[in-house]
C-alpha cells in the first residue's frame, strides 16, 4: 500500500461520527509530546497512587480455565541465543503444550526483586514495570484471559457469554488499559501504552519464531473491531484499540477445568478506577480507535527474530531473566549505571534487532520514516558522540566527548539525594525521531498510533539484545524533546519520539525466581 492509498483510507475512517480529525490528532500529538512541559501537563507522579496494574478484567476472575504447562524455563535454557534464523528453534516436547509455552515465553513472569517497589518483572520490556498490555486468547467461541499470576488461561465468563471472532483457528488479542498507569501521566499514557502494544507484539512474534509457529498480524479495521468486542466483553475498562495476531497450526488448548489457584472473586476495590471521568482518557481512546479505519489486506507472516547478528554466548532463558529497565535500592528512585566498556559485537547485535521491520506493509512504511540515532561512549573503540543508523549500519556523526552528561538535564529523573538516572554513565542512548507533521500529512490521522507500534517493535528488540549482553535497557518517553533534539543534530521539524538508555547496572541483589 502506498502512503497516498493509506491516507485516503485513513481520511475515510476519520469521517466516522466523532472520529478525531487530522487537526485534532496534531493537537493531541503536541500535547502528549513536546507540548507536555509547555502546557503544564507533565506532572510529578505519586508512585503510591493506586492503579489497576495487574488487576484482571471483571469477567476474567473466574474459577475455571486451562493451566499453562510447566517446563518453559527448561526449554529456553536449552536454546542458544540468538539461535538459528529459521522458526522452530525451540520445540515443545508435547504438541498440545506448544501454545502454552509460547504465551509463557512471550509474557510470563521472570523474577521478583525483594526491595523493588514496582511490579514483578516479565518477559516484555516496560520502563515502569506496570505492564498495561493484556493478552486474550480466542479459539472459536472460547475466550480466555492470560493471567500470568495464576499461570493459566482463565475463562472469560460474562453474563450472556463473551463475544467471539469470526476467524477460525487461534488468535491472541493484545489491548492496553489506560488505568494501569498513574493518572498523573495524563495524555502521555497514550504514547506509553501504544508503544508497549508494539513491545508486546514483538515479544509474541519472537516467541512464535522460537516455537515454530506462524504468526500474522491482522491490522485491518474489521479485525480490530471484532477484537475490541471480545476485549470489552471481559468487563469494564477503557482500552486501546486492540491488536489481533493469528497463530497457525495450533489446536485447542483443551477443555476448561477448575483452576488450582483461587478465583479473585467478583468485585475489587480498584474497579472504580477502570472507567475514570477524565478528558485525557477519552482523548487517548479516540485517537487509538482510528485503527478501526485501516484497510483490509492479506496479513504477511510476522517474524520477530533479527535477520543477522553475532551470537550472544548465552541462552534464551538467561536473556529473558536478564531483561531489565534498571533500578535503585529500596526507597530510592530511578536507575543507576556505572561506567563500563561495551563490545563491538554487542553494538552489532542491537543494530541487527533494530533493523528488523515490523510486520504489515503499512507499519513497515511508517517505520521507514523514522530515523534511529545513537549516542555512544566506551563502545567498541568508536569515538564518543552521536551516530546515525542507516541500513543497519552506523554513520559517524559529530564527536562529542561529553554527550551523555549533556543529555542528563533533558531526562525526566534528575540526580538528587534520593534519585539517579544513570544517563551520564550510559554506554548507548538510542533515539527514534520523525517529522510528525509530514507523517500525518502522508498517512492520515491513524499514523500517530502506527508510529507508536513501530517504536515499541524496535525498542523491544533493543531491550532483548541488551539483555543478551548483560546490559540494562530503559525505555523512556519522559524526556524534554527540545533539549534532546539539538544534541542529536536533528532538524527543527524532526521530533525525538522515544529514547532507550543502555548501560551496565550499578545495583544488583539476590532475586526470587518466578519462572516455570
Amino acid at each position: 500500500m502506498t502512503a497516498s492509498a493509506a491516507a485516503s483510507a485513513a481520511a475515510a475512517a476519520a469521517t466516522r461520527p466523532g472520529a478525531p480529525t487530522l487537526a485534532d490528532v496534531r493537537r493531541f500529538a503536541f500535547r502528549q509530546g513536546p507540548g507536555k512541559g509547555h502546557l503544564g501537563e507533565q506532572h510529578l507522579v505519586d508512585d503510591g497512587a493506586p492503579t489497576t496494574s495487574a488487576l484482571p478484567p471483571r469477567w476474567a476472575r473466574s474459577s475455571t480455565g486451562v493451566p499453562l504447562p510447566l517446563g518453559t524455563h527448561e526449554l529456553l535454557a536449552a536454546t542458544s541465543y540468538p539461535g538459528p534464523r529459521e522458526p522452530g528453534t525451540l520445540a515443545a516436547p508435547v504438541p498440545r503444550d506448544r501454545l502454552g509455552h509460547l504465551l509463557t515465553t512471550a509474557f510470563g513472569l521472570q523474577r521478583r526483586e525483594p526491595s523493588h517497589r514496582y511490579a514483578d518483572h516479565r518477559s516484555v520490556a516496560s520502563g515502569r514495570a506496570k505492564y498495561p498490555v493484556h493478552a486474550f486468547l480466542a479459539q472459536g467461541p472460547a475466550v480466555r484471559y492470560l493471567d500470568v499470576y495464576r499461570h493459566a488461561l482463565v475463562d472469560v465468563t460474562p453474563p450472556g457469554g463473551a463475544a467471539a471472532l469470526t476467524e477460525d483457528g487461534t488468535s491472541v488479542l493484545l489491548a492496553a488499559r489506560y488505568s494501569d498507569l498513574p493518572a498523573a501521566y495524563g495524555r502521555m499514557r497514550y504514547a506509553v501504552t501504544e508503544v508497549e502494544l508494539g513491545v508486546g507484539l514483538r515479544s509474541l512474534c519472537v516467541a512464535a519464531d522460537l516455537l515454530g509457529v506462524e504468526a500474522r498480524l491482522a491490522l485491518d479495521g474489521g479485525s480490530t473491531a471484532e477484537a475490541e468486542a471480545v476485549v470489552r466483553s471481559a468487563g469494564p475498562g477503557t482500552w486501546s484499540a486492540p491488536l489481533a495476531v493469528r497463530l497457525g497450526g495450533l489446536g485447542p488448548v483443551g477443555p476448561s477445568t477448575v483452576l488450582p489457584s483461587p478465583a479473585s472473586g467478583g468485585s475489587d476495590p480498584l474497579d472504580s478506577l477502570l472507567e475514570p471521568d477524565d478528558p485525557s482518557v477519552r482523548d487517548m481512546a479516540a485517537v487509538s480507535s482510528l485503527r478501526h479505519g485501516l484497510p483490509t489486506g492479506p496479513p504477511p507472516p510476522a517474524r520477530g527474530l533479527p535477520e543477522d547478528g553475532p551470537a550472544g554466548g548465552t541462552d534464551w532463558a538467561q536473556v529473558l531473566w536478564n531483561r531489565t529497565a534498571g533500578r535503585m535500592p529500596d526507597r530510592l528512585y530511578g536507575f543507576a549505571l556505572r561506567p563500563a566498556e561495551v563490545s563491538a559485537d554487542c553494538l552489532a547485535d542491537l543494530l541487527a534487532w533494530a533493523d528488523r521491520p515490523p510486520p504489515d506493509r503499512l507499519l513497515a512504511e511508517v517505520a521507514g520514516r523514522v530515523r534511529l540515532s545513537v549516542a555512544l561512549q566506551r563502545v567498541g573503540g568508536l569515538p564518543t558522540g552521536v551516530h546515525r543508523v542507516e541500513g543497519g549500519e552506523l554513520t559517524p556523526g559529530p564527536v562529542r566527548p561529553r554527550i551523555m552528561a549533556a543529555l542528563q538535564p533533558g531526562f525526566a529523573q534528575q540526580p538528587s539525594p534520593n534519585t539517579d538516572s544513570g544517563m551520564r554513565h550510559a554506554a548507548m542512548v538510542w533515539v527514534h525521531s520523525v517529522d510528525v507533521d509530514a507523517l500525518l500529512d502522508d498517512f492520515g490521522p491513524p499514523a500517530l498510533g502506527l508510529l507508536q507500534l513501530c517504536l515499541g517493535w524496535s525498542v523491544h528488540g533493543l531491550c532483548l539484545a541488551a539483555a543478551a549482553h548483560g546490559l540494562v535497557a530503559r525505555p523512556a518517553r519522559s524526556f524534554v524533546e527540545y533539549h534532546v533534539q539539538p544534541l542529536f543534530g536533528l532538524p527543527r521539524e524532526e521530533t525525538p519520539v522515544f529514547m532507550t538508555v543502555c548501560g551496565t547496572s550499578r545495583f544488583t541483589e539476590p532475586m526470587l525466581d518466578l519462572r516455570t
